[in-house]
């Protein structure tokens, strides 16, 4: 019996000296899965050669081995056989392993399983190997999906011709079809286009020349394509065998060429427009631009402007005094500096002019003048936009007698009128219904709060409860009530109102007037009426105006992205050598200018709306449409900075809003997220649409420069107001920006952190 087990023992020894040395990776364990033996390429492969393996569990040294694999070794140890050709093993440290495996029980003399052998091999490289090509092909096929190329083949010896799916895709040819040369010149129909293959492919064979064409071809279903063909020879013993090269289709890059020169003419053609005036100016302060709206608007005609004159010739003497003034206490603080030169400054310049005329009449414009740089960022002349505002000014003057009437007539009636934001509950007073509650001193801004502790506290829960019923049924219905004024004198008003109301039928608003009726009750309806009337029309006639004045401002201001864009779009255009990114290039010139033509052509139909006195429209707009549009007006800057831009509308992505208005506002702020980017990241972008306490909100959110708003808060929307040293900082964006969201009823606020990025937040009305 001794003996017997003796011999087990040294049977089993030489067992483990055999798995020690055996050059491939294997281990014994016995039936608990405690090493008995482990072969130096098992040790190396898993990275165990500071470890000491036999007699400890295989489960303590491989923790991350998962209850699935402990099944498979139980069902081994009963007989079972466990084989893997691949698979990947996640190490405790993080990495990855990809191994092999065959697990198989061993036995004892008697016929017991004495445990199990485990055979693996590390397979981590070749599959690695094989994933990388993996990768490789499917991003080679991607890329020739989308820049739709194809390869094609032509073996010389058996002239047999072999084309890939996107080349039989291209020629709009079945599966089935066999090409040949004979019939591949078939879809070229121009004796020129066959006569040019022919020769390429006699130089190829004879002096093994390469393949270059670009021709224009007919499908098999009779669609016209233009095409872009390179090849090169294959020698075999010094002999051409072979020519073998790819097909891509150009069609796009063409038809966006020919729509560039249909939009250069178009865009000339809107340069020409009589709307507005546009002049411009070279360094010298000489008119190098006089188009056809300026030749009506001054009565001059472009050939005895051009080259010859200064716009001093069209402005008042003394109103250009005042400017140089006023641009050089801007630009150096000092009003009597000898040496300053305003044609030397980056200026952007909105102001109202009086212009005069070839016949020396006068009319008042207002002008946005805009410094042009070059290259170097350095002055090279200016370009002025001017609208006519005399219609504007006899609106402004009949706005302003109606506000003296409205004045005097509230100040005869004891009136006073108001207005009440319920969501942010801010309320705003007019200078009578201050008067009328026997307030002086400084006007502030109130809240429901400060009426309501006014209100007589016999009257105070029928007050509150006419709000709220008010605010329930969105109908306010005249009330009269006692009220403690400012100075402790009891009086008694009527309120008359009007409840205004979001799209989901919430009371967002009240509008209404108050009037001291303690001397009499009766009210003055008649006077009222009139009242509502005048104020009615001040608002409209208000409105009007302020949206021809920013007419000028979107019209400058907007046209000097895009325009911006093209150049940076012409400078890559420039440097490039390569064909096809040069067609590609012409693509994003095509939707640039679309874009400008468009924004061009509603601006000016917006222009005739605002002069005809019609009621502004509103309409439905898809924010995912406007984001798209400004990607593609600042596709130049954006290709040139590499800018990131998202957009999450999950929340909600419509919107009924003023189109322009969005337009410019998505423009402005993305533009400036582009224009005031770090040097040392990638500028990223990120706009978010939110809905809290039931208002639209819009976030812009860049990565850029920053803005100290401790420094430059106070004046962070004002008007031609810059804080970085940038060639087109202008100032007037987040101004522009900030009076198109007002005067639709909502708010820009904004945060930032220098050198951290900035976020500006857009709750609309």
């Amino acid at each position: 019996m001794g003996q017997s087990h003796s011999n087990i023992m040294l049977q089993e020894k030489h067992h483990q000296i055999f798995i020690e040395q055996t050059p491939t990776a294997i281990a014994m364990l016995d039936v608990n899965m405690v090493y008995l033996a482990a072969s130096k390429r098992w040790i190396k492969d898993f990275k165990l050669e500071d470890e000491g393996i036999v007699g400890r569990s295989h489960y303590d040294i491989f923790p991350e081995i998962g209850d699935d694999w402990k099944e498979k070794h139980k069902e081994c140890l009963n007989g079972a056989i466990d084989i893997c050709d691949e698979a990947p093993f996640y190490r405790k440290d993080g990495s990855l392993q990809w191994i092999y495996w065959d697990v198989r029980p061993w036995y004892k003399q008697n016929g017991e399983v004495g445990g199990l052998l485990m055979h693996t091999g590390d397979i981590t490289a070749r599959k690695e190997k094989e994933l990388k090509e993996k990768r490789f092909k499917s991003i080679l096929s991607d890329t020739s999906e989308i820049a739709r190329i194809g390869t094609w083949e032509i073996d010389l010896i058996l002239e047999k011709v072999t084309w890939s799916s996107m080349v039989y895709e291209i020629h709009e040819v079945p599966p089935e079809y066999e090409p040949t040369i004979a019939s591949g010149l078939t879809f070229f129909e121009d004796e020129a286009s066959r006569n040019s293959i022919l020769q390429s492919l006699e130089q190829a064979k004879e002096k093994g020349s390469s393949v270059n064409l670009n021709l224009k071809l007919k499908t098999a279903k009779g669609n016209i394509r233009w095409i872009k063909t390179i090849g090169k020879v294959e020698l075999t013993n010094n002999i051409p065998t072979k020519i073998f090269g790819i097909t891509q289709d150009v069609t796009s890059s063409m038809l966006s060429e020919q729509k560039l020169n249909i939009a250069h003419a178009e865009l000339e053609a809107i340069f020409y427009s009589e709307s507005i005036a546009v002049i411009s100016t070279d360094k010298d302060g000489i008119i190098n631009r006089f188009n056809s709206g300026a030749e009506k608007m001054l009565g001059y005609s472009a050939m005895e402007m051009i080259g010859f004159k200064k716009p001093e010739i069209y402005l008042l003497e003394e109103e250009l005094n005042v400017f140089k003034q006023d641009m050089e206490l801007e630009f150096t603080g000092d009003s009597n500096n000898a040496d300053f030169n305003y044609r030397n400054e980056k200026i952007f310049n909105t102001k109202q002019w009086t212009f005069k005329r070839k016949d020396g009449s006068t009319f008042p414009g207002l002008k946005s003048l805009t410094a042009i740089q070059d290259k170097d960022g350095l002055n090279d002349g200016f370009i002025a936009v001017i609208t006519d505002i005399t219609k504007i000014k006899e609106v402004k003057d009949e706005l302003r007698k109606k506000n003296d009437l409205l004045k005097l007539a509230e100040r005869l009636s004891l009136l006073g009128h108001w207005q009440w934001n319920i969501i942010e509950d801010v309320a705003i007073w007019s200078d009578n219904l201050f008067a009328l509650l026997d307030y002086e001193g400084e006007q502030f801004t109130l809240d429901f709060a400060t009426y309501f502790a006014m209100v007589h506290d016999d009257d105070k829960d029928e007050v509150l409860k006419h709000f709220e019923l008010a605010k329930r049924e969105q109908e306010f219905k005249n009330i009269t009530h006692r009220i403690i004024t400012f100075t402790g004198n009891l009086k008694t008003i009527k309120i008359i109102a009007n409840v205004i109301s979001n799209q989901k039928g919430e009371a967002v608003e009240m509008v209404g007037t108050c009037q001291d009726v303690t001397e009499f009750k009766i009210a003055e309806n008649k006077l009222i009426n009139a009242k509502e009337d005048l104020e009615t029309v001040a608002q409209k006639l208000s409105y009007q105006n302020k949206q021809l004045a920013d007419f000028t401002h979107i019209t400058s201001h907007n046209l000097r992205a895009p325009v911006a864009n093209l150049n940076s779009l012409m400078e890559i255009y420039k440097l490039s050598d390569d064909d096809e990114e040069r067609l590609d290039i012409f693509g994003k010139f095509d939707t640039v200018i679309n874009r400008l033509t468009l924004t061009l052509n509603t601006l000016i139909e917006a222009l005739k709306t605002k002069i005809s006195d019609t009621e502004e429209e509103l309409e439905q707009i898809d924010l995912n449409e406007i984001l798209d549009n400004t990607i593609q007006t600042l596709s130049g800057v954006i290709l040139k900075s590499g800018a990131v831009i998202n957009g999450d509308f999950k929340e909600f992505s419509n919107i009924i809003y003023n189109r322009i208005y969005l337009e410019s506002i998505f423009l402005n702020l993305i533009g400036n997220s582009i224009k005031y980017k770090a040097e040392d990241r990638t500028p990223e972008i990120m706009i978010t649409a939110k809905i809290k306490d039931g208002r639209n909100i819009i976030i812009f959110k860049d990565n850029g420069l920053g803005i100290d708003l401790k420094k430059h808060g106070h004046k962070l929307f004002g008007l031609n107001k810059v804080f970085h040293r940038h060639p087109d900082a202008k100032g007037v964006g987040l101004f522009l920006t900030k009076t198109q969201i007002e005067s639709m009823g909502g708010t820009i606020t904004a945060t930032s952190e220098v050198n951290v990025g900035t976020t500006f937040t857009i709750k609309f009305n």
